[in-house]
């Protein structure tokens, strides 16, 4: 018996082995980038058992094609690599048919080598719209930051107040390894990385969300740089610590630190100072040869600011990225300020306001943001982004203006006194869902967004107030009073898309979308009672309840069409909208406003090879009023400058053109990008402004007097814009250096309302930069930078009021280690306005210097002595343009000062016990 349930069982397993014998099938598809869809020609592809035994193994064909045959129905894990992606395991099940699964590939930013081309002595990498520059051909001083480093690439430039620039963009932000780095500024993610630990430096064109999720290019790009840094410094803690102090009670301290344990990584970022300085670096502490000092990151006014930022990245199950950041800034700075505007009325009719003022402000920023993103075998991703920001500020001020007419003749006088609170609290998120179905380009996409913001205000005002008729005093009053408002918002968005493909070479994306915006205002105008000695009676004229609602309704449909080296892509989306707004006190009125539109959109781009590209893109959009702009309340605290909001205002649409053409030079690394841009605004939201020739009631007891001003928003046509931008950056071996330049021509129609007449103000412009910085050696650091900026305002109702104005800032700066570890160091930075009203200054040169030396034996601690603004010379002017008014201010700004500090740099790699380590 035991030998025939022997046999049975041999014969059934027998049996269960040739039938799984001969069921083979085949596993197919394609291995694609899944930013462009280009096949991966080279791939590795593997087939394992889920006991991680090897059963097939291939190598992606032309157009990443790939067929492992001869599979057992069974469960499998397959397994996709290619150098510079991030490598891909997906779980299948082979079961009565064959498979066809197409494996899109993410570029993996620690490891993209994708087209390396060896130069002396410098390397270059180009793969889509990532162009990557070996950090080793480049030299930096010990010890610097990574801005130094920046610096040093061809096509980027940091400007003096801290924004970075890259083939003639704005970068919107810096992150490390792929992973985000103090992702609210990139100056301070600069400043947070020494120079010593990147590998890597790459400028990248930055797809949207929804491409990323989709694969369906829209063509929208943000430009950001990616840092990459050496393997071998992932692991470890490395950062600055310092402190200064100087005369007149001057200090500076901060440092940085960096804990890096492979994906686990925290950074803190701390600064603390009376000397102005919003953000933390060596070159700061010393007073010369950076970008920090007497520039105008400094800004206007004198006080102490404080600031701490924390990053935190780390990766999860190895499918879920994490990143959290906090940051905590305050500052109390006092301002004297001194300015001179210049109304544009009208023919021989102009008027002139001459003020001065003494502020106080003191201000408290908290922010809190987190990012999770979950990837799964790239068909699914996830992202989550939270934030909550929380900021306070009080504001003590006190002013003086005279206002005169166009014979310098007294028109009225005001003495003001006003101080405030405001608070502001924002909670918000997106979450972003995308699923790649099994069919080539086909997809499924969510989003949801919803903020939720609230701020309170609380501001008091005393005024006295004379008026004057032919220079003769004709009335004063006086006015004081307590503003009380509160306004809310809470806002969601959906938006759902499909994408279809159509064939190899083109595929639809449709979507469905809505909005809804709920916003309240309530604000309230208490007067003065001397009997009570209170602000005690509501001035129901002045005070208001309002509420709106906009509800977004829409769906949309793009055609696309793509190939290797052409991409077409063109939709229309519809819109309709419907505002509500209801003023709920002191009277009860509502209206409705209905709006349909028809949003069309087009991208093209061409690739003439794989280092020159030409983009074309076309956007529509609407933007509706906020709140605060169609509450009808006024607000009369400035008695020469009254507002009040408009309820009937209508959406604006908005026209954006833009075309861009990048190149860069694989054998040198020189860029080269020329961008064209255009928008044009219809029913644009813009300042209507009354400027009473004689006393005038705007309502009932409102009194507007004889030149003063009544501001509100209306609508009108007739806005546009344009801007064409070259930006070229080359290194030149022979001379050991780099040369960037960057060239951009402007021109504005600014449109708006005076005395209801429609006022134009045409503007015409170039600005011209030129910047060389050294690549000589780590002893010798230098750079010059020409900056000049002319501008042509030319006023379409009054040419009389028509205006030049030139402006042009020379730097240079340079820095020297010599004997035995002395360095020294020199800030020349000279600054020279014409066009600026009378009293302004019209030039300056700003010399700071500084002198130090390393100690111990690695280095990595310096004493230095700095002087800042040797000349004593250090001026802060600024010229403000719109449709109604020129205004030039002078504000007071941070003289001469030294500083004696120390610094001391950290490096432990490895574990510990390995030290510093250099790179370069």
């Amino acid at each position: 018996m035991r030998q025939i349930h022997l046999l049975i069982i041999f014969c059934s397993f027998f049996c269960l082995l040739f039938t799984v014998a001969s069921a083979q099938h085949k596993i197919s598809g394609n291995v694609l980038d899944s930013a462009d869809g280009v096949g991966l020609k080279g791939a590795r592809i593997s087939l394992k058992t889920l006991a991680d035994s090897i059963v097939r193994q291939t190598a992606a064909q032309d157009d990443g094609v790939y067929s492992l045959a001869g599979i057992p129905a069974s469960e499998y894990t397959l397994m996709v690599s290619y150098v510079g992606y991030k490598p891909v395991q997906r779980r299948l099940r082979v079961k009565g048919a064959d498979l066809r699964v197409d494996i899109p590939l993410n570029l993996d930013f620690t490891m993209l080598e994708a087209v390396n081309i060896t130069v002396t002595p410098q390397e270059v990498a180009i793969k889509g719209d990532t162009t990557e520059f070996n950090a080793a051909a480049y030299s930096t001083e010990a010890y610097a930051d990574a801005d130094a480093l920046v610096t040093q690439i061809p096509g980027v430039e940091i400007d003096a107040d801290g924004k970075i620039k890259a083939q003639g963009e704005d970068v919107q932000r810096i992150i490390v390894d792929g992973k985000e780095f103090f992702s609210a500024d990139p100056a301070v993610a600069l400043k947070s990385l020494p120079a010593d630990v990147i590998d890597k430096i790459q400028l990248i064109d930055e797809k949207s969300e929804q491409s990323k999720l989709t694969g369906f290019d829209d063509g929208k790009r943000r430009k950001i740089i990616n840092i990459v840094t050496k393997p071998e410094k992932r692991h470890g803690y490395f950062g600055r610590m310092a402190g200064a102090t100087g005369n007149e009670d001057r200090y500076n301290m901060g440092g940085f630190l960096n804990m890096f344990s492979g994906d686990r990584r925290i950074s803190a970022n701390i600064v603390s100072n009376n000397i102005n300085q919003g953000s933390f670096s060596s070159t700061e502490l010393v007073g010369a040869g950076g970008r920090g000092g007497g520039n105008g990151r400094q800004g206007g006014g004198i006080g102490p600011n404080h600031r701490i930022a924390v990053n935190y990245n780390n990766t999860w199950w190895k499918d879920v990225q994490f990143n959290a950041h906090y940051n905590f800034n305050t500052s109390n700075k006092d301002l004297i300020e001194s300015s001179n505007r210049e109304t544009l009325i009208g023919e021989n009719a102009n008027q002139f306001n001459l003020s001065s003022q003494q502020t106080n402000r003191n201000n408290q920023n908290h922010t809190v943001g987190f990012r999770v993103e979950y990837e799964q075998d790239s068909t699914q991703r996830l992202t989550f982004s939270p934030s909550i920001n929380f900021s306070n500020g009080k504001t003590i001020n006190s002013n003086n203006t005279r206002t005169l007419g166009a014979m310098q003749d007294l028109i009225n006088t005001s003495s003001r006194q006003n101080n405030g609170e405001n608070n502001t609290f924002t909670v918000g998120g997106s979450l972003d869902y995308g699923l790649r179905l099994n069919e080539k380009g086909r997809s499924i996409t969510a989003h949801l967004q919803s903020n939720y913001n609230k701020n309170d205000n609380d501001a008091f005002a005393l005024s006295y107030n004379l008026f004057y008729d032919n220079e003769q005093l004709s009335r004063s009053d006086t006015v004081n009073n307590r503003n009380t408002s509160f306004s809310n918002s809470n806002s969601w968005e959906g938006r759902v898309t499909y994408t279809e493909p159509l064939g190899k070479t083109s595929r639809v994306m449709a979507n469905l979308n809505s909005r809804n915006n709920n916003s309240y205002a309530d604000r309230k105008m208490f007067d003065f009672l001397a009997e009570t000695g209170q602000y005690s009676e509501l001035n129901r004229s002045l005070s208001n309840e309002f509420r709106n609602d906009n509800k977004f309704y829409g769906a949309g449909l793009n055609y696309q069409f793509s190939e290797e080296f052409f991409l077409f892509d063109v939709g229309i989306d519809y819109q309709q909208t419907k505002m509500n707004n209801d003023r709920l006190f002191p009277e009860e009125v509502r209206t409705v406003h209905h709006f349909k539109n028809y949003l069309p959109n087009a991208n093209i781009m061409y690739r003439f090879s794989r280092d020159q590209r030409l983009r074309f893109n076309y956007n529509s959009s609407t933007n509706a009023p906020n709140v605060l702009q169609l509450q009808d309340v006024i607000n009369n605290q400035n008695p020469l400058n009254i507002t009040g909001g408009n309820p009937n205002l209508k959406q604006e649409f908005q026209h954006a053109f833009s075309l861009n053409y990048n190149s860069v030079k694989r054998e040198s690394g020189a860029s080269f990008s020329v961008g064209l841009n255009a928008n044009l605004i219809s029913n644009g939201i813009v300042n209507s402004t009354l400027v009473a020739s004689v006393d005038t009631f705007i309502v009932d007891n409102v009194l507007l007097g004889k030149g003063a001003q009544f501001v509100r928003p209306e609508n009108v046509n007739g806005y546009y814009s344009m801007r064409a931008n070259t930006s070229f950056g080359i290194p030149i071996k022979s001379l050991k250096i780099n040369l960037n330049t960057n060239t951009t021509l402007h021109h504005s129609r600014d449109v708006g309302l005076l005395n209801d007449v429609v006022t134009h103000n045409n503007t015409f412009g170039i600005n011209q930069r030129i910047a060389i910085n050294s690549n000589i050696s780590r002893k010798i650091i230098f750079n010059l930078s020409y900056s000049g900026n002319y501008s042509m305002i030319r006023n379409g109702n009054n040419q009389s009021l028509s205006n030049n104005y030139y402006n042009q800032t020379i730097r240079n700066e340079i820095t020297y280690n010599f004997w035995k570890g002395i360095r020294v160091a020199s800030s020349l930075n000279y600054r020279y306005n014409t066009g600026v009203a009378d009293g302004f200054d019209q030039s300056f040169l700003l010399w700071n210097a500084s002198i130090g030396k390393k100690l111990f034996k690695k280095e990595e601690a310096e004493i230095s002595l700095s002087a800042f603004d040797l000349l004593n010379s250090n001026t802060q002017i600024s010229r403000d343009i719109t449709e109604r008014y020129i205004e030039d201010s002078q504000t007071n700004i941070l003289r001469q000062y030294f500083l004696l500090s120390f610094t001391y740099n950290l490096r432990q790699f490895g574990g510990g016990g390995r030290g510093m380590h250099r790179t370069r």
